[in-house]
């Protein structure tokens, strides 16, 4: 049985993936930092390791032992406003996870790296023409704090590491930031809050699709490419919002607010990256052959709804 080892597999996309992976016959390894979801995932059978790549442990056996490696792991930011200080420090230690990860894998097991980025990494695409991987912008939001980690995976398949890089876009699901900033608000008849000036186009995936992307990649995916995860069809943040209201069957409100604010709220970094166009094409990852469960936000956005509004009515039901 071909193993799997994932770094960051109980976050939003290694939940999915450890799923995906067992229901492919293969071995998921599991790195987590709690070692609370390390008992979880070990109850329902999975091997999980307590750790941090940002030190020394029980992984690196793990790393070297791996056929198939799937690198989601990041320094926990979600939910803090991110200033430059705090995406400075964010980016050094996402440098040093990738080094270090990459430095304890061995060349002569492994057959496959995934390192999955992020589309920040190419800035502003502008709106006219979808953009593919080979796109040189400039690094946008979190794009300069993962550059360093981007631009150092050539010096690996340079030693030979079969090194495929993969950049989701806007990855959505029943929870992170799709439920915060739209289905809540929206569920509960409460305004939801805009850039004023700003209708940036940006490229949605479902959160299933992106783990099952990354697990296609291990097997199919070509050593030294780069790969951009979205689906068939970009879109304003206007025209997500009506796939949702058209589910929940109401009409929302929408509440500008002044550039200036959203910087003292979310920080300058989050700001930038809000900002910017995120206009891409899926092309490349198509030709290899995958093939998407939900093609299109038309597709995936109901099911989302409706699961966050069933979880939504067990809290309120355990609640009373």
């Amino acid at each position: 049985m071909s193993k799997v080892f994932i770094t960051g597999g109980t976050g939003y996309v290694g939940s999915r993936l450890i799923h995906e992976v067992i229901k492919e016959g293969k071995e998921a390894i599991v790195l987590t930092r709690s070692a609370e979801k390390a008992r979880e995932l070990k109850a329902k059978g999975v091997e999980a390791i307590v750790g941090d790549l940002q030190s020394d442990g029980v992984w690196q056996a793990a790393a070297r032992q791996a056929e198939y490696i799937i690198h989601l792991a990041a320094p926990p930011t979600w939910g803090e406003k991110v200033t430059k200080k705090v995406a400075t420090t964010f980016g050094k230690g996402h440098y040093e996870m990738t080094v270090r990860l990459l430095n304890h894998v061995n060349p002569a097991t492994i057959k496959k790296i995934v390192y999955v980025a992020g589309t920040s990494f190419y800035g502003d695409t502008g709106s006219e023409v979808p953009r593919d991987s080979n796109y040189n912008g400039e690094p946008k939001g979190w794009g300069p704090y993962i550059a360093g980690s981007v631009h150092v995976l050539d010096r690996y398949l340079e030693r030979g590491l079969p090194i495929v890089t993969a950049f989701p876009a806007q990855i959505y699901g029943p929870d992170s930031w799709m439920p915060q900033l739209f289905i809540k608000p929206l569920y509960e008849k409460k305004p939801v809050y805009s850039l004023k000036g700003y209708e940036p186009y940006f490229s949605p995936i479902h959160v299933e699709d992106t783990a099952r992307a990354c697990l296609f990649l291990t097997e199919q995916g070509i050593a030294g490419e780069r790969y951009i995860l979205c689906d068939d069809m970009p879109m304003s943040s206007k025209a997500f919002k009506r796939l949702i209201e058209q589910e929940l069957q109401v009409t929302g409100k929408v509440r500008e607010i002044p550039r200036w604010l959203c910087q003292l709220i979310l920080g300058p970094v989050l700001t930038e990256y809000a900002t910017a166009h995120t206009y891409f094409t899926n092309q490349r990852l198509k030709e290899i052959g995958f093939q998407f469960r939900y093609p299109t936000a038309v597709d995936g956005v109901p099911g989302v709804v409706q699961q966050w509004v069933a979880n939504q009515a067990q809290t309120e039901g355990r609640g009373q």
